[in-house]
């Protein structure tokens, strides 16, 4: 009989049929979001299509945000906060923060698939 070690290696988190761009893309997302690559890929896998364009758009609003300097102090603040919110509410959207809006609400918002 075959067991499994007590102490399996770890293995880095790859999804089937992705490209290596696609991976890091989910990493860097993943990063921002503070829930990983694996838990990222998940998230957006359930998500719906109009789930997905949106947590998308959010994430190129963010990055958008985040690219800007603006030379005022009070901009910059702004734009910050607008960037924070652009990230909370994809982790929202994509299931990843179910005190604000649990899973079940977005499958039966049609946002997600039921896993």
């Amino acid at each position: 009989m075959n067991t499994l070690p007590a102490q399996a290696p770890e293995q880095a988190f790859v999804p089937l049929a992705l490209e290596v761009d696609d991976i890091a893309v989910y990493a860097s997302i993943g990063a921002a979001l503070d829930c990983g690559t694996e838990a990222c890929a998940e998230a957006f896998m359930l998500a719906t299509p109009a789930a997905r364009d949106t947590a998308v758009r959010l994430w190129q609003a963010m990055q958008r945000l985040n690219a800007s300097r603006p030379s005022a102090p009070g901009l910059r603040a702004q734009w910050q906060l607008q960037a924070r919110q652009a990230l909370e509410a994809m982790r929202a959207l994509l299931g990843l923060d179910p005190e604000r809006m649990p899973t079940a609400a977005l499958a039966a918002a049609g946002l997600r698939y039921s896993a």
